[in-house]
């Protein structure tokens, strides 16, 4: 369900000529979540290189809401979400 809408979004968007490319970057709150300080910033800031100028999914995304790390992670991506160098980024 929500990975193929996903997918459909990247290809529409593209199509529209929206976002650069039609690749769709999964990933999950635990994924994005380091094991100590500084791991997590890290992790995040590379998952959303890797998707720049496609569709970031994040999977359970609602995982992000627990413990310190995930705060880290969701201030990250917010941070992404407002500057320059991810304009032609789409994170669901």
């Amino acid at each position: 369900g929500k990975t193929t809408v996903a997918r459909t979004m990247a290809t529409i968007l593209y199509s529209l000529d929206l976002i650069s490319t039609n690749k769709m970057v999964e990933t999950s709150g635990l994924e994005l979540t380091g094991e100590f300080l500084g791991q997590t910033k890290t992790k995040v800031t590379e998952t959303l290189r890797e998707a720049k100028g496609g569709i970031l999914f994040v999977d359970e995304a609602y995982t992000l809401g627990f413990g310190h790390y995930g705060k880290e992670a969701c201030d990250t991506l917010v941070a992404a979400m407002t500057s320059e160098e991810y304009t032609d980024l789409i994170i669901i």
